[in-house]
């Protein structure tokens, strides 16, 4: 739930809070943000990529957020030396974050007696907690959550509806669950023998650090033995699938449908875009950049940035691709270039050529 009555700031005011400098009106009321086609005449809007630069001589918004060394059209500038996270700023500045309707603990829930829920924790209807797990203070879980044995859950952390928390689970501070995830469910551990595929049991957990937002509908196995990790400040899109056994490190980004099968380590700072995929056993090294839906097949060493599937250094890529819409033109050549050949051939091979 967000603050229902109209959020107002001045140009001025909110250029103070940005740290930017203002050239402009400093009276002026700002009521919103927009994007530079559709904002208002009491809204502020943002460029933070030159390819938006065609919209600032028609914008209608009342100011507009920008770089130090812009010098194009616009009469109220905020110039920022990061526009995007002034952008950020002044979302958060004008809006602020979702409040959460809930307080206290509500008489549907099921809370084992062994549980431990910090005073100020909300615990919404039809949530079920079980035994010996703890909730930390200021904790909200919505409507419907599971929260299995033993979990722990650390203080600050929004849980919304439906999601599941296996048994053993860990979580940090100020995490963010999304709609319908559920965490440390069996990872896909089986041995096939004699025609069968006998279950191995996954004894192990699922640990999240801090700062750790995860979207909506993810699963995230449990490990077969030790911990499935995801470390301090890393952010999920929906629909993200981590295997058993996988270690994922601090300030990642994982767009929607990422997939990362079992026992892969993934370092610091690391992006995946959508519907990328990583083999099992593998080591990603830090800073790694891998592109919208490539396929990873082994080691990725720091600072690469991979494409393609299987994934190549982007270079390497970018030329494969380069060719990919040649492949008709080249096809052609290639059976003209062999029907001449076979010509020469046949011609060189005439008979009365022998007898000369």
């Amino acid at each position: 739930m967000t603050d229902c009555k109209t959020p107002e700031i001045t140009l001025g005011e909110l250029a103070e809070r940005l740290g930017g400098a203002l050239t402009g009106e400093t009276e002026k009321v700002i009521r919103g943000v927009g994007s530079l086609a559709d904002a208002g005449a009491d809204e502020i809007a943002f460029l933070a990529n030159v390819r938006y630069e065609r919209f600032m001589a028609a914008t209608k918004a009342a100011a507009v957020i920008v770089a130090e060394d812009y010098d194009g059209a616009g009469e109220n500038l905020i110039r920022c030396s990061d526009p995007y996270f002034a952008y950020r700023e002044a979302m958060v500045t004008i809006y602020g974050f979702r409040r959460h309707p809930f307080s206290g603990v509500d008489a549907s829930a099921r809370i084992d007696p062994t549980a431990k829920v910090a005073d100020d924790a909300a615990v919404a209807q039809f949530v079920t907690v079980g035994p010996g797990a703890q909730i930390g203070a200021g904790t909200v879980l919505y409507p419907g959550v599971f929260v299995g044995p033993d979990v722990k859950i650390g203080r600050g952390c929004v849980i919304y509806p439906n999601v599941v928390l296996y048994d053993g689970t860990i979580m940090g501070e100020r995490v963010t669950i999304h709609a319908g995830t559920v965490i440390g469910q069996d990872g896909f551990g089986y041995a096939t023998h004699a025609g069968r595929h006998e279950k191995i049991p996954q004894a192990g957990w699922v640990e999240i650090g801090d700062d750790v937002e995860i979207g909506a509908c993810c699963a995230i196995d449990r490990a077969t033995m030790g911990a499935t990790v995801i470390a301090d400040g890393t952010k999920f899109s929906n629909l993200i699938a981590v295997g058993h056994g996988t270690k994922i490190g601090k300030g990642c980004l994982f767009v929607a449908q990422v997939g990362v099968a079992g026992s892969t380590t993934i370092g610091d700072y690391c992006a995946l875009a959508g519907q990328a995929g990583v083999v099992g056993h593998i080591e990603i090294g830090n800073n790694v950049r891998i592109g919208a839906q490539a396929g990873v097949i082994g080691d990725v060493a720091d600072g690469q940035e991979v494409l393609g599937a299987p994934a190549v250094p982007r270079s390497q890529a970018r030329r494969v691709y380069s060719v990919l819409n040649q492949l008709p033109r080249l096809r052609n050549v290639i059976r003209k270039l062999a029907a001449d050949v076979a010509d020469l051939k046949k011609r060189n091979n005439r008979p009365e050529d022998n007898q000369k």
